[in-house]
Parts: C-alpha cells; structure tokens; sequence
C-alpha cells in the first residue's frame, strides 16, 4: 500500500467488511471513489475537498453550513473516505474533528492514500465511542455509519440519540444518513427518536425516496434550535414524518433494511 501526499494509488484490498476498491473518476482526474463490495462508500476529490459528488453528503455539508460561522468540533461516526470531515476541514479552517470508523483495515488505506489532514481518524466501535467524548463540547455530531449497504441497528435507537445529545453544545446539530424505501418504517423510527430528544427535526431526501418510489438516502437531523436551512432543500418537519410511530430502543431495535440486489449492480 503506497504512501501519499494527495497522490493516490488506487487499488484493491480485503478489508473487515469486505472488499474494498478505490478507483479514480475517469470523468474527473482527481476524483476517487471508495467502495466495498461493490457499494460506493465515498468519493473523494483530492485536489477539492469542497467538491461533493453525492446528494446526500451535499444535504450533510447544508446542515455543517447553516452553524453559525467560524471553526467547529465535530465528531464523524462512520467515516470510510471521509469526505464531509474533508469538506469541514476546508470550509472551516481550525475546526476539531474527530472521525470514528469501525473497519481497522480500511483506516490504514484511507491514511495511506488519502490522508488525514484536517481531522483525526480513530478505529473503534462507534456506539461505544460516545462514552469516551467528553459532554457538552460538540457543536455537531454526523452518524454516516454502513456495514457494507446496511446501517448498524445498535445506532438506531433512542439511547443512541440521547447519548449524542449529551454532547451537544446548546444549538448543536445531530446529523443522521441512512437509507430506505417503501412506507420508510426505519427512517421514521429514526425520526421518532430525533423527535422524543429534540426541539426540532428535519427529513430530506430526494423526492422519489421520500414517496417511497425507490431506495436511497435520507438524511435527519435533531436540534434545539430551529435550523435555518435553503428553502429549495424543500426540508420536511421530523415530528410530521414520524407521526404515530414508536422510536427502536437498544431492547427492541429496528429491522434494518437491505438495498434491492441489483441496486449496486450486484
């Protein structure tokens, strides 16, 4: 596994969840996408933190953006590529991140390939990585956490909203991307959660995943103050979207949904 100074090698290497590839953009000479098992993980450019492919991690970098100006603490639970840490790294200079990914393998090839400037990548679980972050210092906390295309259930539940919570500055922001489809029964739980612990939730998606027409990414987020988001974002109220549904508790978790096979082509 090569060094690098933001010159990526690209390759293939087993990994604790799978395979993982990284494979440059031949659309753009900069761009790398990291997959495992054939499910695209992260793209990453590496000449330009600030370019997002995915819709999803440009609806992360909204929530990021709409905190008030200056440097931020941040805690990333999930991390593959990193790219949101990258993004905050570039459009907040001097802001504190740190990055929890559970894939020990996968870390030392994203070190090797594509650096860690601007935040700390640390292995470990990311449930049990709440308990060591110290109360009450961050200002925004992102769950982006996937085994393979699956999100943890262990992650999904009451007490792990109100564990992050506690570490949340007043006006802090929990960020939550999972995926579903259908009548959306995992993200409304999700949402049930955000809404049982804070003030103000909020859904997006894009508008044939949030119908249930197909299967993809949403994105939730918990605060104590209103957020102040682009209208064109089209953001739905959480309490709405959870309406008469019951929050997943570590006793009683959530089924957590599988992309359809031939989602990623496999």
């Amino acid at each position: 596994m090569a060094a690098t100074s933001g010159s990526p090698t690209g390759g293939t290497w087993e990994v604790r969840f799978g395979t993982a590839e990284l494979v440059r953009d031949l659309d753009r000479s900069s761009g790398w996408m990291l997959l495992v098992d054939g499910t695209p993980q992260s793209y990453v450019d590496v000449a330009d933190p600030t370019y997002l492919e995915f819709e999803y991690v440009r609806l992360l970098a909204d929530l990021v953006d709409a905190l008030p100006p200056g440097p931020v603490t941040a805690v990333h639970l999930g991390g593959a590529g990193c790219t949101l840490p990258r993004y905050v790294a570039a459009t907040r200079p001097g802001s504190t991140q740190v990055v929890v990914e559970a894939d020990e393998p996968l870390v030392e090839i994203v070190r090797a390939q594509l650096g860690t400037a601007g935040f700390r990548l640390r292995v470990g679980d990311a449930r049990e990585a709440l308990a060591q972050l110290r109360p009450g210092t961050s200002d925004v906390v992102v769950a982006d956490v996937f085994a393979g295309a699956v999100v943890p259930a262990h992650l999904a539940t009451l007490e792990t909203v109100q564990e992050v919570a506690a570490l949340l500055r007043p006006g802090g922001c929990y960020a939550v991307n999972l995926a579903d489809s259908g009548v959306l029964a995992f993200a409304r739980q999700q949402a049930a959660a955000l809404a049982a612990v804070f003030a103000h939730v909020v859904v997006m998606a894009d508008p044939g995943v949030l119908r249930g027409r197909r299967f993809g990414n949403l994105v939730l987020a918990g605060s104590d103050t209103p957020f102040d988001l682009d209208p064109r974002r089209r953001a739905r109220d959480g309490r709405e979207f959870a309406a008469g549904v019951r929050p997943a508790t570590d006793a009683a978790p959530a089924v957590v949904p599988r992309p359809p096979a031939a989602l990623f082509g496999s």
